[in-house]
């Protein structure tokens, strides 16, 4: 009798525990994870071939997509994709949607993009500003905690397209904690954000189809000039061996001047206390405008720690530059994007080491800069301190690093010229 009983008992505990999964929203059958929808679980496998994953994906991606948004979970393990889908420039694996984010488990989900593409193979994808004309958003996503390889791509002509991120036209996205190494392109091309951060991600030799003389090939490079609401910060990141910038920031209205004209807000992007290791330029910018780097480190880039050529209204601050191969700061500017206006910097804090030339700073042609402002920029002692042929209305320098250096500036090119301690 008491046996009957305990059977009872164990029955009944039982059933009021399968009705509280059931109430809770867990399923015996295995759909999802405490991190989002395991996608292990919806076909996409570590032994499958790369269509079968990519289809497998894309299927999760737009049905989670249709029903208002949610979050996919790939495990640890090392995932192949081919290409999913052309666009108008390139092929991608994945094209995103609004509300569908992506975690993984760190440094042990992997995903690699494969194949040979004519113009490119990026891994996630979204720009229907480009592919249909539509200025349509990519809306409320995060992506964090996986790596991005693209080690097994290749194109046969290089061009925007072979990305590890390719997004342009994006707002309320967050990246963190996400490695891309080893694409054809640029690793984190990012375009046009509002309201968006990147926060402790890697850059590891991206932009392995270039030359060091093609745009792009960055390991961080952020267009811009859609809307004057753009905004994003990056912080705690790194960058090593790009083709050319570890991080930098371009006006798009160098390649479609009808379609990208707005100038942000002042300080609308900014990158903090990150770093750069052996890239051509470490931190800079071509058409950069309103861009701050506070608290930012390159170390040995093959031509120049901090590169700004026609840039306007950026700033460089308690950062460092050591080993660069030709200078440690360079400021350039061409004329050729005169749409922004003259270009300016502002540097406070800036600790030059081992470079041939601290300063650089040159205009080409009938192009001139607008203000030059040095202060607190320590060169340590560099064969040359500040070396400038350029047409500067305005230049402040602090006395001390305007006297006590080997300088070589043409004064008869500068408008007004402040030795200022305050600079």
């Amino acid at each position: 009798m008491k046996r009957l009983t305990d059977l009872k008992y164990i029955a009944a505990l039982l059933f009021a525990l399968s009705m509280l999964l059931m109430l809770s929203g867990c399923d015996f059958g295995g759909t999802g994870d405490e991190k989002g929808i395991n996608a292990t679980l919806h076909g996409v496998g570590v032994a499958n071939s790369p269509e079968e994953n990519t289809r497998a994906l894309q299927a999760l991606v737009d049905s989670l997509a249709a029903d208002g948004g949610g979050t996919v979970y790939i495990p640890s393990g090392v995932y192949r994709f081919a290409a999913g889908g052309s666009q108008t420039i390139g092929q991608h694996a994945i094209k995103l949607r609004s509300g569908v984010s992506f975690v993984g488990d760190g440094e042990s989900t992997v995903l690699m993009p494969v194949g040979e593409s004519y113009y490119g193979l990026d891994m996630f994808y979204f720009n229907d500003l480009l592919d249909v004309g539509e200025p349509i958003y990519l809306e409320g996503c995060s992506f964090e905690g996986f790596v991005i390889d693209g080690a097994e791509t290749s194109s046969e002509v290089y061009t925007s397209a072979g990305k590890g991120f390719m997004i342009n036209l994006f707002s309320d996205c967050h990246l963190k904690d996400v490695t891309i190494k080893n694409t054809d392109a640029t690793g984190f091309g990012i375009d046009c954000p509002i309201n968006s951060s990147i926060r402790g991600c890697t850059a590891i030799a991206c932009g392995k189809a270039a030359t060091e003389d093609q745009p792009g090939a960055s390991g961080f490079g952020i267009g811009y000039g859609y809307s004057p609401d753009e905004s994003l910060t990056i912080s705690d990141c790194s960058a090593y061996d790009s083709r050319r910038f570890g991080f930098f920031f371009e006006h798009q209205g160098r390649f479609n001047s009808s379609l990208y004209s707005a100038l942000p807000g002042q300080g609308a992007f900014t990158v903090t206390s990150s770093s750069s290791s052996g890239d051509l330029y470490g931190f800079g910018g071509i058409a950069a405008a309103s861009v701050s780097y506070i608290g930012c480190n390159s170390i040995a880039a093959r031509r120049s720690g901090f590169y700004f050529e026609d840039s306007v209204g950026c700033s460089v601050s308690s950062s460092a530059t050591s080993g660069a191969g030709q200078c440690g700061l360079s400021i350039l500017a061409t004329g050729r994007e005169a749409y922004l206006g003259e270009p300016s910097l502002s540097v406070v804090g800036l600790d030059i080491k081992a470079s041939p030339t601290a300063v650089s700073i040159l205009s080409e042609g009938e192009a001139r800069l607008a203000s030059i402002s040095l202060s607190s920029v320590d060169v340590n002692g560099a064969t040359v301190g500040v070396f400038s042929r350029a047409s500067i209305c305005r230049l402040v320098i602090d006395p001390t690093l305007y006297t006590s250096q080997k300088n070589d500036i043409d004064t008869s090119r500068i408008g007004e010229l402040t030795t200022d301690q305050a600079a």
